[in-house]
């Protein structure tokens, strides 16, 4: 590298830098996230780490750190249950065009066969957004047998928002259902195939379920381990009514015990980035690190980073892809890109051809939930600034 290249990476590397510490100040203000950390890889190396901020504020201040521990939220969506579908696939156990096995009220056996597993993971199945499933909790305990047969039973009876493949809606009930299929075509809990199918890190201190309540085992416990050691706080939740900290934020999750296919899933941002590296290495049709098989093969790793040619849609199979436009990837990413983002602020955002992507892990809902549209231009500031200090 030329020295006037590497002055200009220097240069960039501390426009992100400057980026992210305005958005963790709070002088006047809340600031826009608490915490944060950015990695960016290429060519299966982290080739940049950058972290600022606090992992809590309320009831005490704690530093964010590179091991802290995030509620990745809807990233459980495209690193579990995405991944294991690929495999179940692969596997001839799980077939794209397969009904889900919803039979919603007040629709037609024709109806309920077009709402297949391609569908659903292109998030056109039909499904409304999401559902208050937690509400009917009441004095269960959260993943207790009862609970969870009549909530996925209602998922089922749910009426439909749209006719399925007519559009795309972004729905956790659909995910729910498909991450429960998952489960009984490859024979286990999600939390115990991740671990035992998708290899390290997954079921270590670093990457993993909290399951809590009646869904807690003693096998669980002893996966989790130490991985609650530096936890980033999420809401002081009005539900639960107590700051919620190495529990899964989401509400539906924690009512089913804290392991569904939309949510759940906790990491540290180099824990999702070697998921990452081999997500890409498969696409390339590679072994992951340590000489393993792929993850994945590679001729489905593409098949499901395809556009899924639904009206309007951006999606792909269980991943989201970057709009034309204002997209929350930024202006830098190839459009080919695929990626995904989580409610507690967290995305990834992907380009297989170039071996490269950005991971921003935060917890911009703690202490409480708030529509700050700073954290739509913060997404979109990030992606474009890590790309810049890469030299992408």
């Amino acid at each position: 590298m030329a020295a006037s290249d590497a002055h200009l990476r220097t240069n960039l590397r501390t426009n992100l830098r400057a980026i992210l510490a305005a958005a963790v100040q709070d002088e006047g203000a809340h600031p826009v996230v608490p915490g944060v950390i950015v990695l960016a890889g290429a060519a299966g190396q982290v080739v940049l780490e950058e972290v600022a901020g606090r992992r809590q504020i309320e009831p005490t201040s704690l530093p964010a750190e590179r091991d802290t521990v995030w509620d990745l939220a809807s990233l459980t969506k495209p690193l579990v249950t995405v991944t294991l579908a690929m495999q179940a696939v692969a596997e001839g156990r799980l077939g794209l065009d397969e009904p889900i096995g919803a039979c919603p009220e007040g629709t037609d056996a024709a109806t309920a066969e077009a709402m297949t597993v391609r569908r659903v993971l292109a998030h056109a199945a039909g499904f409304p957004a999401n559902l208050p499933l937690y509400q009917a909790l009441g004095a269960d305990e959260p993943g207790s047998a009862g609970f969870v047969a009549a909530a996925f039973e209602r998922m089922r009876r749910e009426p439909l928002a749209y006719p399925p493949g007519t559009r795309s809606i972004y729905s956790d009930l659909g995910f729910m259902l498909l991450g429960q299929r998952v489960e009984e075509r490859l024979g286990g809990r999600l939390d115990e195939l991740a671990q035992r199918r998708l290899g390290p890190p997954f079921g270590s201190a670093a990457l993993g379920f909290r399951p809590i309540g009646a869904a807690a085992t003693a096998l669980s416990a002893v996966a989790a381990g130490d991985a609650m050691a530096t936890p980033a706080a999420t809401e002081r939740c009005p539900y639960r009514q107590r700051m919620v900290v190495g529990e899964v934020h989401d509400l539906n999750t924690y009512a089913l015990g804290g392991i569904a296919g939309h949510a759940g899933l906790f990491g540290t941002a180099h824990a999702v980035a070697q998921v990452t590296f081999a997500l890409i290495a498969a696409y390339r049709g590679a072994g992951s690190q340590a000489g393993r098989a792929p993850l994945v093969e590679r001729d489905v790793v593409r098949e499901f980073w395809r556009p899924a040619g639904v009206p309007g849609s951006n999606w792909r199979l269980g991943w989201d892809g970057p709009a034309a436009t204002n997209s929350l990837a930024g202006d830098r990413l190839s459009r080919d890109g695929v990626g995904h983002l989580a409610f507690t602020g967290c995305s990834l955002w992907i380009d297989p051809e170039r071996e490269t992507f950005v991971l921003m892990l935060s917890n911009r809902v703690h202490p409480v939930v708030r529509d700050d549209p700073r954290f739509r231009a913060l997404r979109r500031a990030v992606n474009d600034a890590a790309l810049d200090a890469i030299g992408y």
